[in-house]
């Protein structure tokens, strides 16, 4: 709390102004700026979440940008205008008591289901605007006000299933998660998949479609959050983990194998004989073999041919010259 002055301070103060005693430049230098912190809804979201979220939204926007443009045969444009962090009942309080609202599961890695559902809303504007362009009109502003009709809703709803399919997929630099249209929700009181009181981010996604303006607003909260980055940094661990596990492994079996005994064999060539041709063999016969005398013979380790080498001798012994590696 701040001091307050006493009337003898306040006169002494106005008096050296007066005379010129005190410099007000060198008072505002040295005043120090005081922002206020509300202690009723501390924050929770962090600075580097925030703009995680923003670049995870701005890559959304581009896909939306497309897919927009593609199912309603309009150029379209999606840019994010706002990513702030607010409690849900202010932002349940802010929307209209009927809205378009979609409920998004998400889904996880190991195949578990948030308890908690990402909210997407698309304004009134801006849904009427994509209805009319889905009916075969030229996309204009529906000017009065009232409730969707189920066919609307119908229509509304496949394009937001192909919308809220592809949001998951924008999460992949963080953690591979699935997204899945639930339900539609037109009266957000009923929504009770967030607790009132829970700390969310709204992330702002500013629409321009034809001549019309509109904005879809996506609700995350972040109990979610907190899943995805703590389920992101426990799999990065266990994969690292496993990488040098499978290093452990390979280098443990290579230095097992690498002391096993081969039978190395050289094969100077082939012949076919007959059976009576074996039984009259003697001493001094020739075999005449397939292979040209100038051609490398075929070496085989453990009854399989890895290389290819000349025949010749070393010290009185027999060797090989490996010249080709085939296996």
């Amino acid at each position: 709390m701040a001091e307050i002055l006493s009337q003898s301070q306040i006169d002494e103060l106005l008096n050296n102004l007066s005379s010129g005693d005190v410099n007000l430049q060198e008072l505002e230098a040295n005043d120090k700026k005081i922002k206020e912190y509300d202690f009723r809804s501390p924050k929770k979201i962090t600075k580097e979440t925030i703009k995680l979220l923003k670049g995870i939204y701005e890559n959304y926007c581009r896909m939306v940008t497309s897919r927009l443009t593609s199912m309603l045969r309009l150029m379209c444009d999606v840019t994010v205008e706002q990513v702030e962090e607010s409690i849900f009942h202010e932002y349940n309080n802010a929307l209209d008591d009927y809205v378009l609202m979609g409920l998004v599961d998400v889904k996880y890695p190991d195949n578990t289901v948030s308890d908690s559902q990402i909210l997407m809303e698309v304004s009134k504007p801006l849904s009427f605007v994509i209805i009319d362009r889905l009916l075969g009109g030229t996309g204009e502003e529906y000017e009065h006000d009232r409730d969707y009709t189920d066919i609307e809703l119908f229509l509304l709803g496949n394009m937001l299933k192909q919308l809220v399919k592809h949001m998951g997929s924008n999460w992949e630099s963080t953690l591979e998660i699935d997204t899945e249209l639930a339900k539609i929700e037109t009266n957000s009181r009923f929504i009770q998949s967030i607790n009132y009181n829970d700390t969310v981010v709204i992330v702002v996604l500013n629409v321009s479609l034809n001549q019309s303006t509109g904005k879809i607003t996506v609700c995350i909260p972040s109990s979610i959050l907190d899943e995805i980055l703590k389920k992101a940094s426990n799999y990065s661990k266990s994969s690292k983990r496993s990488d040098q596990s499978r290093e452990e492994q390979k280098a443990a079996i290579m230095s097992s194998i690498k002391s096993s005994n081969l039978t190395i064999t050289g094969v100077l060539g082939n012949a076919q004989a007959t059976l009576d041709d074996v039984l009259h063999m003697q001493v001094g016969d020739l075999i005449i073999l397939d292979k040209d005398i100038n051609k490398d013979i075929d070496i085989h380790v453990d009854g399989r041919k890895w290389f290819e080498g000349k025949w010749g001798t070393r010290k009185n012994k027999g060797v090989i010259k490996i010249n080709k590696i085939t296996h």
